[in-house]
């Protein structure tokens, strides 16, 4: 297993909204890695990179805001109804 501090963190997104990307935890070919984000509230959490999208650069002609999965939505607006804010 790798794991690879990044200094400056980056700017992600993440089914339970934006956060910076502290770590990657690279456990091989076979396996997703793992990054390791703060969430804006300041909870950390572990997700698979299939659940994490990064800001682009629009110099190089990546939007800044990546494309952000419908379904991404609809588990925020049910958190939201869960936690009453």
């Amino acid at each position: 297993m790798n794991i690879l501090q990044l200094n400056p963190q980056i700017v992600v997104y993440t089914p339970l909204g934006p956060g910076l990307a502290y770590f990657i935890m690279d456990y091989g070919m076979s396996i997703n890695s793992c990054w390791v984000v703060r969430l804006a509230k300041g909870e950390i959490k572990h997700f698979d990179s299939n659940d994490i999208r990064v800001e682009g650069n629009p110099t190089y002609g990546f939007p800044l805001k990546p494309e952000i999965p419908d379904s991404w939505m609809i588990m925020k607006e049910k958190k939201k109804l869960v936690s009453g804010n």
